[in-house]
């Protein structure tokens, strides 16, 4: 049996690729040098001897890890995969198109310090898939009873995951069906174990089987049934699959089935097939019933310390977060209208939690009675407020049928981290404490956790913020600043800067965004914010906007989530650029990674509508997302600011710097241009400059000054007799733009 038979490395492939544009080929190799999976389909013969050798020195030396040799003037690389106890998974290997006589071949350690975030993930799934492929599951035809006890005997491997996606692996694969499906709809779950290719519209037609006939049919004969005879009506087959369906009973009552299906070509199912999903049901009964709640089918108390404590094992050093969300009035619910009703207002909230796209490995659960957890695999606080943020109003405009429909559902959302030196239990209970703090100031919004002892302070401190700021946007005392981004290898690029927004303090010192952002955003503030913003920059830009348009100066603008979702606000900002003479050109709009996620049909939709008008778009906070090269395929942006964390450990961790490298390289293919926050020194300036970074920001380059300061020097440079207009240009501000 070869290894890794269902092993797919085209998604790896296709990463690599943005990573290493000159990659010709792209090869996978077994333990046994044997070819796994090739980008063009065929193997070269002049690489099987290098991987030969590659494996006899791996298998000598534990630190073997790869090598770089020349095949007819083409570089070739060999990556040596291992596992967590340096037993050889494989071989990648990739041969790059020539440079040149004269190009430099680029040392084999930078091209694994380039590829180590991809080679990471690769080693992973590989060891996953070797447990699936040739763990205690592979047993011979004739063990079949054993393999049913390892079945009923089967604990979940550290960091293996889903328990019932395990089972119904193992099964598909010791019973060599095609595919394996479980459908249990009182528990909404539903565990897809394919064996071959299977296209979209095919998975369609067995789930919509599956759920409208044979769930039917199980109900009413309760028995097994095998199907191996495929209607044909002349024109086709009308389902063209063979069929085993088992029903899952308990106390006389179906509450699913677990289905193996076999192409019409393939062989028919026998008893054997039948008794062995049979004796699996009692298996899958038992974790259904341990690990999944039994109202909102989310994963139980249990399960959801398991699955954590699993991840913090695998990954110690990872940082996470955790939200605690309590259901507002539930109690009152289920007095008013019934414990049915309550168990609708569950099931509505846990499909949310459940379909709300989750960071990296997250897992969510149903906590208690009326509460909900969830871990997020991310250490970017920005991301987890902006996922429970998504999930805020997800709930918030939930639609209930009667005899619940009109009535609000909201819960009160508690964050805590949870990292090195915490544990899960304290971890919990700050997340706990700052849902309850969420509940006393106004419920429905989400609360961070701040140490206990700092915490009286901070609320009063984010209290008088909060006045101010209010106070500041209804008067329109905020203050404009600007700062430059620095061109970090091309001093011709125009000028560009960010606008950001300043809260006068007490005692005349000014209050960076940083202080306040987050508290506009827990009381709905950010996108009046947003608007103030927008109407000060049109407001100062008018007089000086043709020639600022004529030597290519952008401004940068943030947009918040809620801005993102208020209607109409592409046209009220056209109106506003139309009012005051201004060209679109000379604006550009910053959405955030998460937020992004978090909004993805809006932000797609208010992008596209600005990029239409003339304006830039950009992402901010780029490299954060479980999915950063997805988002940046779907939406038209012009450029991208690669998040700080990466800029400020460019110097101590390869990994950043390898980031880096990826996004300015697929930036570099998109025709984007890229922008590095965070710069603390010139060093690190000349770094990124080296990697091909566009521009530079941060305080070491050039420090926030006030917006009429910034733009009185770029209009200076452009046009020394037009300084006089952007003084004049600085007058109380009129009202906000509507």
């Amino acid at each position: 049996m070869s290894v890794y038979p269902s092993f797919d490395f085209a998604p790896y492939a296709q990463l690599l690729r943005t990573l290493m544009p000159r990659a010709r080929g792209i090869y996978l190799y077994a333990p046994d040098a044997d070819l796994i999976w090739s980008a063009d389909g065929a193997d070269l013969q002049d690489l099987r001897p290098v991987v030969l050798e590659l494996l006899e020195s791996a298998r000598d030396s534990a630190s073997i890890a790869g090598t770089r040799e020349v095949l007819e003037d083409m570089p070739a690389y060999g990556f040596v995969l291992r596992d967590e106890r340096s037993g050889v998974l494989g071989v990648l290997a990739i041969v790059c198109r020539s440079g040149g006589r004269d190009a430099e071949l680029p040392a084999f350690e930078a091209v694994e310090r380039l590829l180590a975030p991809l080679l990471t993930v690769a080693r992973r799934d590989l060891a996953q898939q070797r447990v699936l492929d040739t763990g205690r599951f592979n047993v011979e035809d004739t063990q079949e009873l054993q393999w049913l006890f390892d079945m009923s005997q089967a604990e979940v491997p550290a960091g293996a995951g889903d328990s019932l996606q395990l089972l119904m692996d193992a099964f598909a694969a010791r019973a060599g069906c095609d595919v394996a499906l479980l459908h249990v709809p009182t528990r909404r779950l539903e565990r897809v174990a394919p064996r071959c290719i299977l296209q979209p519209t095919e998975l369609d037609t067995l789930r919509g089987l599956v759920s409208r006939h044979l769930l039917r049919v199980a109900q009413l004969q309760q028995k097994t049934l095998i199907v191996n005879k495929v209607r044909d009506t002349g024109s086709g087959a009308l389902v063209p699959f063979r069929i085993l369906c088992v029903p899952l009973i308990r106390r006389g009552q179906v509450l699913g089935v677990a289905v193996a299906f076999n192409r019409s070509d393939s062989r028919p199912f026998e008893a054997r097939e039948a008794r062995m999903l049979e004796r699996l049901t009692p298996r899958l009964h038992e974790v259904i019933d341990t690990c999944f709640d039994s109202t909102t089918g989310l994963l139980t108390r249990h399960a959801f310390d398991e699955r954590v404590a699993s991840q913090l094992l695998r990954a110690p050093q990872d940082g996470r977060w955790l939200v605690h969300a309590d259901i507002n009035d539930l109690r009152a619910t289920n007095e008013l209208y019934g414990f049915n009703a309550g168990d609708s207002v569950l099931r509505g909230i846990a499909d949310i939690w459940r379909n709300q796209e989750l960071p990296g490995e997250s897992i969510t659960a149903r906590l208690g009675s009326d509460s909900f957890v969830a871990l997020l695999d991310t250490p970017s606080l920005e991301a987890a407020l902006a996922w429970t943020e998504s999930v805020r109003m997800a709930v918030s405009t939930l639609a209930l049928a009667e005899p619940l429909a009109g009535v609000r559902v909201s819960l009160s959302y508690g964050l805590a981290p949870i990292g090195p030196g915490s544990t899960p239990e304290h971890s919990l209970a700050s997340a706990e404490s700052a849902c309850s703090i969420a509940k006393e100031s106004g419920r429905n919004h989400v609360e961070v956790y701040a140490a206990s002892d700092a915490r009286p302070a901070e609320r009063q401190r984010e209290q008088r913020l909060y006045r101010a700021l209010l106070a500041a946007i209804e008067k329109g005392a905020l203050a404009l600043h600007a700062q430059s981004l620095t061109p970090l290898w091309d001093a011709s690029r125009p000028d560009r800067y960010e606008l950001l927004a300043r809260l006068p303090g007490e005692e005349g010192q000014t209050i960076a965004a940083e202080q306040f952002i987050a508290i506009a955003d827990r009381h709905q503030l950010t996108a009046r914010l947003d608007e103030w913003v927008l109407g000060e920059a049109l407001r100062r830009l008018e007089p000086v906007a043709a020639v600022l348009e004529r030597r290519g100066v952008v401004f940068s603008l943030n947009l918040s989530g809620q801005s993102l979702r208020q209607p109409g606000l592409v046209e009220r900002i056209q109106k506003g650029l139309q009012a005051y003479r201004v060209s679109p050109a000379l604006l550009s709009f910053e959405i955030s990674e998460p937020t992004i996620v978090a909004n993805m049909d809006a932000a797609r939709t208010v992008i596209d509508a600005l990029r239409a008008i003339g304006c830039h778009c950009s992402i901010d906070d780029f490299g954060t997302g479980a999915n950063s090269l997805a988002t940046l395929n779907s939406l038209r942006v012009t450029a991208l600011k690669i998040d700080g964390a990466f800029v400020r450990e460019l110097a101590t961790d390869h990994r950043a710097e390898a980031m880096v490298r990826g996004i300015v390289q697929v930036a570099r293919q998109l025709g984007l241009d890229t922008v590095a926050e965070c710069v603390g020194s010139h060093a690190a300036a000349n770094q990124l400059g080296a990697l091909g970074v566009t521009y530079g920001q941060g305080n070491a380059l050039a420090a926030p000054q006030p917006f009429a300061d910034a733009l009185a020097a770029a209009v200076y440079k452009a046009s020394p007799l037009l300084t006089e207009a952007v003084t004049r240009a600085a007058l109380p501000p009129d009202t906000a733009l509507h």
